[in-house]
């Protein structure tokens, strides 16, 4: 309903524009969560090699036990309310860009 299909090139260019704004957003969301989501299975694979008890020293400066604290305080990141409206307002957006870039799409066909 905000972004009914674009009768005018005045229309297009407004959908244009809002459409760089809210990639900015988008873009700033998803890396957060992908370094979230990085440092996560970072820190699942070191604890793992950890766990085989490999007899080379570990090449990371933490201990296990550091590990699995930040391990644990980023799965509660995760699961965090703050988190969780990241996570909803990415989802968000980018249903909003697919939207928008078809009704622009549909607006260059005609």
């Amino acid at each position: 309903r905000l972004y009914p299909p674009i009768d005018c090139a005045e229309a297009r260019q407004r959908y244009k524009d809002e459409f760089a704004a809210e990639l900015r957003r988008y873009k700033e969301l998803c890396a957060h969560m992908d370094g979230v989501n990085e440092r996560l299975a970072r820190l699942c694979r070191q604890l793992d090699q950890e766990a085989e008890d490999s007899p080379h020293p570990s090449l990371t400066p933490l201990s296990p036990q550091a590990l699995a604290e930040e391990y644990n305080q980023l799965k509660d990141l995760k699961r965090s309310p703050e988190y969780q409206e990241k996570k909803q307002e990415s989802k968000t957006l980018r249903n909003k860009l697919f939207h928008i870039k078809r009704m622009v799409s549909d607006y260059d066909k005609l």
